[in-house]
């Protein structure tokens, strides 16, 4: 542990009555993110604050907790533990065969994020709540290592905990848990040799813990668990044994083998499935990334002949293709030139296209650190358009760039000819439910870029009142699976008097991937006009 001025730092030995050391024993103070975890001589290092007076404990598996006070610890750091009676009650189930089942999640899906673990915290502990029957005896465990991680060696504790109100609450083990592994991906855990027999309980919390590592040669180390999206809050964190748990939405990518005897009264539990990966979201997000892969395989975004516009506070990259009247694109919330790599080429034959890097996106750069509106990206258009030297132009704007376009068109009429959004929205309310759900989780979870979520969040503001000053040609367009309600997108239209709807069918947001010749001779058609 660090030290600071406010701290002090306590070192010691927890032992048993034997005086056998008691390695990876757990210490914390209530109501607080300071903790440590005893290494494998038993030894540990506390930074306790000089201003507290909370009392800290100390825990291992199989072993009765110990309360101590700031001033007795420093008197003896040492720390004694007894041992403690049987947790679990011998449990006779053998009258009746036993059932075996894997309960969790089988396989690793397409969609996953990480939950990541800091080597310098050995303390936190990270995990999930898994249903079991009244009569089960867990015989493995079973979870996904990121691929990405990095390390010669870890070692890991697991912790497996009684659930109440969907916390855990009461540790089940009488021993440590501890297994290290040198590689990635799928890792399984032997729990048969562990006295693991559970009665009277329909739900266990299994964590891990972080408690010692090997690093590469080169120092680098990352370790994480894959983990996937879930409307339950399955998802388990504490700082230290006697911290807060905290839960978030998901799960992780992780499973039990059970042995089990059900009661007539009892729910079948779901056997552990892989992922199909044929729901309809699913499948559009895989499409998606996969189109995110051919784009960036080509040259758009990345031209010799593309060019840097200084705007002062931000340097805007763009690059222009053919040649007749201006068409400008704009891609959509952390997206880039790139994904109109199926639209550049078609439209280049007709008209002189400018597809832009929206600011501190792409390769565009940004200098403020303001939120980001609408109103700024109008704004950086409109400079944009006046160093091009351009009289009037045709905007085709996706999502984001979408909502760029009508707000630069209400705010510049004189300068737009023809305008077309595709799967743009008025205001955060038009989008589903369920999207608008997933930012505000990766905004609370600081995943991604926040101030693109915030724009998602916040942004944007536009009236209908205001959309009927509009009087040049405007299309609009979404897919029959977008996820702007459909209701939303025909408000839209119906708002604008001089406006044509058009709903590619089989599409979602990504319209521009999935269906790029309907969408594209769409266009075309109503440009042409």
């Amino acid at each position: 542990m660090g030290f600071n001025l406010n701290a002090q730092t306590i070192s010691g030995t927890v032992k048993n009555a034997d005086q056998e050391v008691l390695a990876y024993a757990a210490i914390g103070i209530k109501n607080s993110q300071n903790g440590a975890i005893t290494n494998e001589n038993g030894d540990y290092q506390l930074e306790l604050p000089q201003d507290s007076d909370s009392q800290i404990t100390f825990s291992a598996s199989g072993y009765q907790d110990k309360t101590v006070s700031p001033n007795d610890l420093k008197l003896n750091p040492n720390i004694i533990l007894e041992y403690k009676t049987t947790l679990i009650a011998n449990i006779d189930i053998v009258a009746k065969a036993m059932k075996q089942k894997q309960v969790g999640q089988k396989s690793k899906p397409f969609l996953t994020f990480s939950k990541m673990f800091d080597q310098n915290i050995p303390t936190v502990e990270q995990g999930n709540i898994f249903p079991i029957y009244q009569k089960t005896k867990l015989k493995s465990y079973n979870f996904h290592i990121i691929p990405s991680s990095r390390y010669q060696e870890i070692t890991l504790k697991l912790n497996i905990y009684k659930v109440k109100n969907d916390l855990p609450e009461q540790s089940l083990l009488e021993e440590n848990i501890i297994y290290k592994t040198s590689t990635t991906g799928w890792q399984n855990i032997d729990l048969s040799k562990y006295r693991l027999v559970f009665n009277q309980l329909d739900k266990i919390a299994i964590t891990l813990q972080l408690v010692d590592y090997k690093p590469l040669e080169n120092g680098d180390f990352v370790f994480g668990i894959s983990a996937k999206k879930t409307l339950s809050k399955d998802l388990l964190f504490r700082y230290q044994s006697q911290g807060h748990w905290e839960t978030f939405d998901g799960s992780f990518i992780a499973n039990i083998n059970i042995k089990y005897v059900k009661t007539k009264t009892e729910k079948e539990i779901p056997e552990a499935k892989s992922d199909p990966e044929n729901d309809l979201k699913t499948s559009q997000l895989i499409a998606f990334y996969q189109h995110r892969e051919k784009a960036g395989k080509t040259e758009f975004g990345k031209s010799k002949n593309g060019k840097f516009i200084d705007l002062s506070d931000a340097k805007i990259y763009y690059e222009e293709y053919g040649k007749g009247e201006p068409l400008l694109l704009l891609h959509g919330n952390n997206g880039s030139i790139s994904d109109f790599y199926r639209q550049i080429s078609f439209f280049s034959k007709h008209y002189r296209v400018i597809a832009i890097d929206t600011r501190g996106q792409g390769r565009s750069t940004d200098l403020t650190t303001d939120d980001y509106s609408y109103n700024q990206f109008a704004a950086d258009l409109y400079k944009i358009i006046q160093n091009l030297n351009l009289d009037k132009v045709n905007i085709v704007g996706w999502s984001d760039g979408g909502n760029t376009g009508l707000t630069f068109n209400l705010k510049h009429p004189e300068l737009v000819n023809k305008l077309v959004t595709i799967g743009a929205n008025l205001n955060p309310s038009g989008v589903d439910e369920n999207l608008i759900k997933t930012f505000q989780q990766q905004l609370a979870e600081n995943t991604g870029n926040p101030r693109l979520i915030r724009l998602m969040l916040n942004h944007p503001d536009i009236k209908t009142n205001e959309l009927a000053n509009l009087r040049n040609p405007v299309l609009v367009i979404a897919g029959s699976n977008d996820v702007i309600r459909p209701e939303h997108t025909q408000l839209i239209h119906e708002s604008i008097k001089n406006s044509e709807l058009a709903i590619i069918p089989d599409a979602s947001h990504y319209v521009p991937f999935e269906q790029p010749e309907k969408l594209n001779e769409t266009i075309l058609n109503f440009l042409k006009k």
